[in-house]
């Protein structure tokens, strides 16, 4: 039922390839629909974008009760149907072997939904929203950057950065807001450091970018949006004239004629936003779940060599982005059985298909697991490009934190840590020791 809180699935468990259904109740509606022959239906954008981020609530690191009971009816679950005549399907695969034949299949488009339709806008540089041809001739422009030479060429810079963070924690003292004065500090100063931008724009420019995306006022959010793309357009003029080692920089002097500059802002804006966002809130989140498991933490502080692959348990039980944006299908597919229709959409679950022996003991957080699988970077030719970059920041981050602060601990233990909504956020992580 749809009640104040948010979505909450009913207790039915339908087969796979079968409608789930989800009843309209009395409190706010936070989309359109109504339910009719056991589908639910409405606006197709609402289904995909309000729907399908609803279910992905969570329940501290666990996925919701909405997620788990979709999971429970098999590897392709229908959201709902299109409220028009012959109306499409908007479909959630939540299994890896499921998620990987989506991700990886030509047969699916990443272009984004506009009235429902693939409309075929493009923020231009953000690799997430292209296709073939496109997608590949930017790609390849764009990932000399990430590679492993140059990202090991980074790290002392990073561990600087990590070390300086901790430094001002201690001399703080406890209890401290890990999610301001940890997750944020070290994965913005690292990305803009990365990205090339000067140190003393780095505060306000990190402000512009996450207003852009966290302000309540929609004039707010374009006021911040517009100073973030105004400022990284001065860099790039700045970066043609005289480019340095920094990712803009190394694209400019490598394909400066063949990339615009609209696709270099937009690269540089992607890039941040996936290492001051997305990485932060994976910081934040390992810090809370070293909080509450510091025993584990303890193997990984003093015998690293016993926990080889720990930092792909930890990104398997966390995966701070819960699914990808919906792919539309460009033809008619079966996937496990399920017949997707030309214009079908599918959201892959990477928290359902990660966590998916939820709540068995074979999900249990385990720091001590060989390698663990998992889709927490994606998969395909979207496959997280900054993927050695946030790795190499994680590697160096973590494990500097156990050190610091072997007793690190929840400062309310009684208090549950509030999420906003997805992808994982938390509001505040007061942390002591």
């Amino acid at each position: 039922m749809l009640d104040a809180g948010g979505w909450t699935s009913s207790a039915l468990v339908r087969p796979a390839c079968q409608p789930s259904r989800i009843r309209a109740g009395r409190g706010e509606r936070t989309c359109a629909v109504f339910e009719e022959n056991d589908v639910v239906r409405g606006s197709f954008e609402e289904i995909n974008d309000v729907l399908g981020l609803e279910i992905h609530r969570r329940d501290g690191f666990d996925p919701g009760p909405e997620l788990r009971a979709l999971m429970a009816r098999g590897p392709m679950t229908v959201l709902g149907v299109e409220d028009a005549p012959e109306g499409r399907t908007a479909w959630l695969a939540t299994r890896y072997d499921e998620i990987r034949q989506v991700l990886g299949s030509d047969k699916f488009s990443s272009k984004l939904l506009y009235s429902g339709t693939a409309a075929g806008f493009i923020f231009p540089g953000f690799l997430t929203q292209y296709d073939p041809p496109e997608h590949t001739r930017l790609r390849r422009m764009v990932t000399g950057p990430f590679a492993v030479r140059r990202i090991q060429g980074f790290r002392p810079q990073v561990e600087m950065i990590v070390e300086a963070v901790l430094d001002d924690i201690e001399a703080t003292g406890g209890p401290v807001d890990f999610v301001p004065r940890f997750g944020w500090p070290i994965a913005t100063t690292a990305t803009c450091d990365f990205v090339g931008i000067p140190r003393d724009d780095q505060v306000e420019l990190s402000r512009a970018l996450h207003a852009s995306r966290a302000e309540r006022s929609g004039k707010r959010r374009l006021a911040a949006g517009n100073k973030f793309w105004a400022y990284m357009n001065q860099v790039v003029t700045r970066t043609r004239r005289d480019p340095g080692d920094d990712l803009f920089g190394v694209v400019v002097r490598e394909h400066g004629e063949e990339i615009t500059d609209a696709e270099l802002i937009g690269v540089a804006a992607f890039v941040m936003g996936a290492g001051g966002d997305q990485v932060a809130r994976f910081l934040s989140a390992g810090a809370w779940l070293m909080a509450e498991e510091p025993e584990q933490f303890a193997v990984l502080r003093d015998r690293p060599d016993t926990v080889p692959d720990w930092l792909d348990e930890v990104v398997r039980y966390i995966t701070s982005d819960e699914k990808t944006t919906p792919r539309i299908a460009l033809e008619d597919v079966h996937i496990s059985g399920c017949p997707i229709k030309a214009g079908d959409t599918v959201t892959t679950s990477f928290l359902a298909a990660n966590r998916w022996n939820f709540p068995g003991p074979q999900d249990r957080f385990d720091i001590t697991r060989k390698k663990p699988v998992h889709v927490a970077f994606g998969h395909g030719i979207h496959h997280c490009l900054g993927r050695s970059l946030a790795e190499m920041v994680f590697r160096v981050a973590i494990p500097a934190l156990a050190h610091r602060f072997p007793t690190l601990r929840l400062a309310e233990p009684d208090r549950e840590i509030k999420l906003g909504q997805p992808p994982l956020n938390m509001v505040a992580l007061p942390l002591t020791w």
